[in-house]
């Protein structure tokens, strides 16, 4: 199973550009954000988001072959495609995201968010003792 962190709301990108999503501010589609092993690669699998109280945003999904080969490849963070909806410019220059369409969360090894993470787990072996 890949599991990662796509985005934490209202937190400053580390990567170089002056952006930030609001709390709040991101939905995804209803069957799920399209998870690539690549920016604009092809789908691999999709999974439904969940939103913890601080703004962390987190998946889980198959690790189908092209994203375990990612991930061991070093593409160890996550990157959002997304359509901004609602957006403003801060007197500071910061592009703050008020509402976005996440369609799809990408595989990377540099990350705009310092914040996101991916990881592949085994799934836990199960026994039965009779």
């Amino acid at each position: 199973m890949l599991h990662g962190v796509i985005l934490q709301e209202g937190r400053a990108s580390a990567g170089g550009r002056a952006e930030l999503f609001a709390p709040q501010s991101v939905v995804w589609p209803s069957d799920g954000v399209a998870i690539l092993p690549e920016h604009h690669g092809a789908v691999e699998t999709r999974a439904v988001p969940t939103r913890e109280p601080d703004g962390t945003i987190r998946i889980a999904a198959r690790a189908m072959p092209a994203i375990f080969a990612a991930v061991q490849a070093g593409r160890r963070s996550m990157s959002v495609e997304f359509t901004a909806l609602d957006e403003i410019r801060t007197a500071g220059g910061v592009r703050e995201i008020r509402r976005a369409m996440v369609s799809a969360a990408a595989l990377t090894d540099r990350p705009e968010y310092s914040q996101t993470r991916a990881e592949v787990r085994e799934r836990p072996e199960v026994r039965v003792w009779l």
